[in-house]
């Protein structure tokens, strides 16, 4: 007899076996497919690795701050063998994490390729041979993204994604990054770091193009300091690989560089899962279209993360939060949920919200910055290239966007996203934060927007305001 479940998920990266863990909580009855690894590429292949690799590179460059405090320090280079096994070792022990609390939790695991046969069936195949079919009532469609390659790129030993690169970390010489997005960033922060001899090329007039354009810039200026050559501007027109990658750009240039990362982006896993077997509608580039429940155009099949035009991990899990609790009968929304952006270059990068151009388009508002060069904190941790940007909405007072870029910018940013769902200027500025800390560039930031600030001598056109509570007798 047919094992028959309440939700099958297929995938078992962050979107889909926090969604296979929370429809068990809520008494469902799981299981779930994976063709690989549990975690996911974000776990085994991206986010994880990655950020391993960061931290790596982070220590590397605390060197010089080390030696400015007179301690006597040397770095021996690194040994990339060893580093592949402790991070293979921190990665496996990440997967038997996400194994024991899906048992934990009863969700049945199956190990293969998971396609949808009907409505309520799911095969699952290992390679091309059929292993068994899941009944179920609801579907939840968790397969990821994978990093492309565009045609021009393809042919070279010498040119990968960043999975690729991951699956072995070997440091090269020298490296064209092709991409100046988050993941280029990042890469560029660690290969520069290791000794590599960088250059990013990209294709719009700045790098980190979604980011507040005082980020990007200041992001340019951290990299431009460490090595990295920066073309913008700029798309690759032809290669050759005789040994040594040769890539001819649109402006006319040539660079020879023993390795190339493409970093231009990520496609949708949504070939041979059994869409078009159920009519589930997916755009022109393959992702698959969902409303604000994550339930898709076929009633009781959904999506979530990547697949669904996800862009963060995080995301991804409170997407599969979302179908799940609906596969259960809840009525649960991504409605009003704010999604913070990351990225992990050194030093961080955070935002919610707008950007000051984007703002400056609807509303009438007010800007604050805090530099971390004025924070006795960041001193002692060697920040001098840190900022928090706040944007403001005048007549309300609401916060429209908050921008950060600090040593420890992903914890920080939390704050920022409380604020700009539930609190005003006047709540910030009103609640005292420690010091000394980062966080409290926070609030300097905002008192800045209405000439206030004490650590800022930025002041000359800031005329205090004193329609702010603070000034308000109780």
């Amino acid at each position: 007899m047919t094992e028959e479940f309440n939700v099958v998920v297929i995938g078992g990266g962050p979107g889909g076996y926090v969604a296979a863990i929370r429809a068990a909580q809520l008494g469902g009855k799981v299981a779930l497919i994976e063709r690989d690894r549990l975690g996911g590429i974000c776990n085994n292949y991206g986010c994880i690795p990655s950020k391993t690799m960061i931290k790596l590179a982070e220590i590397q460059s605390n060197i010089p701050l080390a030696r400015q405090f007179g301690i006597r320090m040397t770095s021996e280079g690194v040994d990339q063998k060893q580093m592949m096994e402790s991070r293979n070792m921190l990665l496996n022990k990440l997967m038997k994490g996400v194994e024991t609390l899906l048992k934990s939790n009863g969700v049945k695991i199956f190990s293969g390729v998971g396609r949808i046969k009907s409505r309520h069936e799911v095969s699952v195949y290992k390679g091309d041979k059929f292993e068994e079919t899941l009944k179920c009532k609801n579907i939840i469609i968790a397969t990821g993204s994978t990093g492309t390659k565009p045609k021009i790129f393809s042919g070279s030993k010498n040119i990968f994604t960043s999975e690729e690169f991951l699956s072995t970390a070997e440091i090269p010489k020298d490296i064209l990054i092709v991409g100046g997005g988050p993941e280029g960033v990042e890469f560029a922060c660690i290969f520069s770091q290791f000794g590599a001899d960088v250059t990013i090329v990209e294709m719009l007039d700045r790098l980190l193009s979604f980011e507040d354009r005082d980020i990007s810039s200041r992001v340019e200026k951290i990299l431009k300091d460490k090595g990295v050559k920066i073309l913008t501007n700029a798309k690759v027109a032809e290669i050759s690989d005789e040994g040594k990658v040769r890539v001819k750009l649109s402006n006319g240039k040539t660079i020879e560089s023993s390795k190339v990362l493409v970093s231009t982006g990520r496609r949708p896993n949504t070939q041979n899962i059994g869409l078009e077997t159920v009519g589930v509608k997916t755009d022109e580039f393959g992702k698959v279209m969902v409303n604000d429940k994550m339930e898709t155009s076929v009633k009781g099949v959904y999506a979530v993360g990547d697949v669904a035009g996800g862009r963060v991990a995080h995301e991804a899990i409170e997407n599969g939060i979302v179908a799940a609790e609906n596969t259960m009968g809840f009525n649960s929304s991504m409605k009003g949920r704010l999604v913070p952006y990351c990225i992990y270059a050194i030093p961080e990068i955070a935002r919610i919200g707008m950007t000051e151009d984007d703002a400056r388009k609807k509303h009438d508002v007010k800007v604050g910055k805090f530099y971390f060069k004025a924070s006795g904190r960041a001193m002692t941790l060697g920040d001098s290239y840190g900022l928090v940007k706040v944007i403001i909405d005048k007549k309300t007072k609401k916060f429209l966007g908050v921008h950060m870029i600090n040593e420890r910018a992903s914890d920080m940013i939390g704050e920022a996203i409380l604020a700009l769902k539930y609190l005003k200027a006047d709540d910030v500025i009103n609640t005292l934060h420690p010091h000394p800390t980062l966080v409290e560039a926070f609030r300097e930031a905002v008192m800045d927007a209405y000439g206030m600030a004490i650590h800022s001598l930025n002041q000359k056109e800031k005329k205090v305001s004193k329609s702010l509570k603070h000034f308000v007798k109780e």
